[in-house]
């Protein structure tokens, strides 16, 4: 049951309304970083006119389609070979979606989906945020400015509980009563080895406190969405973080890093970037729930189906079929890729692996996993 207490969260989780927009734009625009990072996006030419036209913005909407979309512009223009998306018309303009994403990058994912929406006359979507990001209050403005929502991160067990009460509630409501959409990953944080996988908690998540859990998830009109890179931005973090873990069992965060893995991001080269967008599961979940198995095996299936539809709609890259021929060390797809292409993904390698402290070999197996193991898994689906 969803109480009053966890209703009266609500106004502490969302994002900025309208009325708040012109006070949080006013105080963005008085932030030095706010300037930096105009400068970084247009050159010290526009910086000032730039700021002059965001003084007269007065919505969240007005927001995200002066700077946002500007940004994000940029952002592919400065940084990526290409920007591609697919299945839109899976999706009707005038639906509510919860969409479930496999997450490589903090920002860009949900960032490069609210583009495509926009480009298409859809409306933008709520955006998870998590806790654990909100480093400053530029951060907090532009998030929060931007449609996130806090997700709570952390806590004991008991705090977890509550926390997943009031995300289940909260998304519920956005979808059925505000019919808005939501982004959300597929796991809870970016996939570090680039096997994408649904977390079976998340779904049953969503379907806290329902009566019928299996029937909550039909009315969220859930959607898988899949994005692929040709060169991930923080592979290399990616890399000595599993490499930590793989030899200490644990791995420490060090303080500013996951806003330092955003601007990372944002700045590192891409390549050619793939956004699709799957097909909704509410057909998929009415007959799973007809089928006499338990309510987890439900689950289980939904879950794979979310997999089956990421991996079958992840644009495979050269960089991908290198990775897994050398893994490998076959030729299987040696015909997708030239030996410039090779040569060259092994320099890229190479570059990125010789600042990390450790060893080599073991540190080599871990980056080409990254790459490598999107195609591991298109492979299951064939």
């Amino acid at each position: 049951m969803v109480t009053k207490e966890i209703i009266d969260k609500f106004d502490v989780v969302r994002p900025y309304n309208d009325i708040e927009a012109e006070e949080v734009i006013e105080r963005i625009l008085k932030e030095k970083n706010f300037f930096n990072i105009l400068k970084f996006l247009g050159g010290d030419d526009n910086v000032e006119k730039f700021l002059e036209d965001l003084k007269n913005l007065k919505t969240v909407e007005e927001f995200q389609n002066v700077f946002s979309n500007y940004a994000v512009e940029k952002i592919v223009e400065m940084t990526m070979t290409s920007f591609e998306y697919s299945g839109i018309e899976n999706i009707d303009v005038k639906g509510n979606y919860l969409f479930v994403a496999n997450h490589r990058d903090i920002v860009l994912d949900s960032a490069l989906m609210q583009y495509a929406l926009v480009k298409n006359n859809h409306k933008t979507s709520q955006i998870t945020f998590g806790s654990n990001l909100m480093s400053s209050q530029l951060i907090v403005d532009l998030g929060k400015i931007n449609k996130m929502f806090t997700l709570y991160r952390g806590g004991n067990r008991l705090e977890q509980y509550k926390n997943a009460i009031l995300h289940s509630a909260y998304i519920y409501d956005v979808i059925n009563n505000k019919k808005e959409s939501v982004w959300i990953a597929q796991r809870d944080g970016r996939t570090k080895d680039g096997n994408d996988k649904t977390q079976i908690s998340l779904l049953k998540m969503f379907a806290l406190t329902a009566e019928n859990p299996i029937e909550r998830l039909e009315k969220l009109n859930i959607v898988p969405v899949i994005i692929s890179y040709e060169y991930e931005p923080c592979d290399i973090e990616k890399t000595f973080e599993l490499y930590v873990k793989e030899k200490t069992g644990s791995y420490i965060k060090s303080k500013n890093e996951d806003f330092n893995s955003v601007l990372a991001g944002i700045r590192g080269r891409k390549g050619k970037v793939s956004l699709s967008f799957g097909k909704p599961l509410n057909e998929f979940i009415k007959e799973i729930n007809k089928e006499p198995i338990s309510e987890n095996e439900k689950f289980i299936k939904i879950a794979q189906e979310i997999d089956i539809q990421v991996y079958k709609n992840y644009k495979l890259k050269k960089t991908n079929y290198i990775a897994y021929d050398i893994l490998n060390k076959s030729e299987k797809f040696k015909e997708l890729y030239s030996a410039s292409d090779l040569s060259d993904f092994k320099r890229y390698m190479d570059e990125k692996l010789e600042v990390v402290e450790g060893e080599y070999e073991d540190l080599k197996k871990i980056f080409l996993n990254i790459y490598g193991n999107p195609v591991y898994n298109f492979l299951t689906c064939i």
